[in-house]
């Protein structure tokens, strides 16, 4: 039996390790009958199918953990909400058929701007939007070489309105777009902005 939850909170300065092991601990202390891999060292079987960048906040995170036995997911959710830090709620408990976990296809993010900034962001996302293409040199830490990626595929909407850039990207197997992209191309320094950035909602395929 596999049960999802919804995780709220401010994650944003916990690395996903940090954030597995968070759970982890909590789940120990629930006593919850949690499934366990095989092999020499055996790990609890749960996971967060779309991975945040650190910095990045969210109200949209999705835990998934694997049982021995069926449980009542609202009973789970309770005994799980009592051994989470203040602040973190779980909630929309349910549980999953099937043996493979859910997997993201859209996401949206937001970000709350000064009124300097509003209107340079607003010009510079409609001008994404109306773009063909969007070619960046993508490179990861001990990754080489670098590759070539059109970005554009992955930018489903975007408005700065309201003194809120707001955006959604589409998540695929082959990859999406990460936010600190999507703030170097409207002009805002990954380095300052990230850390203000909220994951609002993620869309998932069952």
């Amino acid at each position: 039996m596999a049960i999802r939850f919804v995780i709220e909170g401010d994650l944003r300065f916990i690395s996903h390790h940090d954030t597995m092991r968070l759970f982890e601990r909590a789940l120990s202390r629930a006593q919850l009958p949690v499934k366990f891999s095989r092999g020499f060292n055996p790990r609890p079987r749960l996971s967060l199918p779309l991975p945040r960048a650190v910095g990045v906040a969210s109200t949209a995170d999705l835990l998934v953990v694997d049982l021995e036995e069926p449980l009542d997911p609202v009973v789970v959710r309770d005994r799980l909400q009592e051994q989470m830090p203040t602040g973190l709620a779980l909630s929309d408990a349910r549980s999953i058929a099937g043996k493979h976990p859910p997997q993201p296809v859209r996401a949206d993010y937001e970000l709350a701007l000064p009124p300097d900034q509003i209107e340079d962001v607003r010009q510079r996302i409609a001008d994404l939007l109306a773009a063909p293409t969007w070619i960046i040199q993508r490179s990861d830490p001990g990754t080489r070489p670098s590759k070539e990626l059109d970005l554009r595929q992955y930018l489903a909407d975007g408005a700065a309105c309201d003194g809120i850039l707001r955006w959604t990207v589409h998540v695929t197997a082959g990859g999406s777009l990460r936010p600190a992209e999507l703030l170097t191309a409207v002009g805002l320094a990954p380095q300052d902005w990230q850390h203000h950035v909220r994951r609002t909602g993620v869309a998932w395929s069952y």
